[in-house]
Formats: structure tokens, sequence, C-alpha cells
């Protein structure tokens, strides 16, 4: 026999198979960003995977209230060594994508990072 309790579970059921699918959309929406970005910077995305870091309530520019995801990555210049970078999203809409500071392709490794590339 079906109760109550039955129908709450299947429901909190659903509501988890959902956001747990839409986490994945979002997450291969930040990854197609990250792509674009790295690709744009001539910077190499590297392992082509990204990772959620955190999940946190906060508002957008305009102010309003949602989850912001928080997902980090790899990229290289050279190759040779690994640089951290970010990006964040407020629902499905970017937030901030940013670059740790690294030596722009083709400059001498002596040379001090650059400035950190960001998208704001």
């Amino acid at each position: 026999m079906i109760d109550l309790g039955h129908v709450a579970l299947l429901i909190l059921a659903l509501w988890a198979g959902t956001w747990i699918w839409q986490s994945v959309g979002l997450r291969d929406r930040a990854l197609e960003q990250v792509r674009r970005h790295c690709s744009k910077a001539d910077v190499q995305l590297l392992d082509e995977s990204i990772a959620l870091i955190r999940i946190r309530p906060g508002r957008n520019r305009s102010g309003r209230v949602g989850l912001i995801r928080r997902y980090g990555f790899e990229f290289s210049v050279t190759g040779e060594r690994r640089y951290p970078g970010y990006i964040e999203l407020h629902g499905g809409r970017l937030l901030n994508l940013e670059l740790a500071p690294h030596p722009f392709p083709g400059a001498c490794p002596d040379e001090p990072p650059s400035n950190v590339h960001s998208l704001r």
C-alpha cells in the first residue's frame, strides 16, 4: 500500500535526480566556456576537465539570488607547468572566469608572470 511517506520519498528522489541532471548540464556548459576562453588566450586546457570546488548561495550582478558554482581547472602555456584557473556560474550565467598569472605564449621563460586574464 502506498502511503504519504512513500509519496514523500518519491518526490525527494525525483527532486534529487533533477538537481543532479541539471548540475551535469551546468558543468558541461562551464567546460565549454573554459575551452573557448583557453583557446582565445592561446593556452592549453589540461586534462580537458573541470572540477566542482564549491557551491554557495549568492547574488548575480543584477541582485538575483541563486546558487553560485565554482569550478576549478588547470591550464598550461607550454605543456611544462600547470597553472590553476577557475570559473564561477550563477545558474547558467557566467560570473567570472580567471586564469592565474602565467607567461604569455612565446615569451621568454625567465620573464615574470603576466597579469591575470580575467573575464568580468
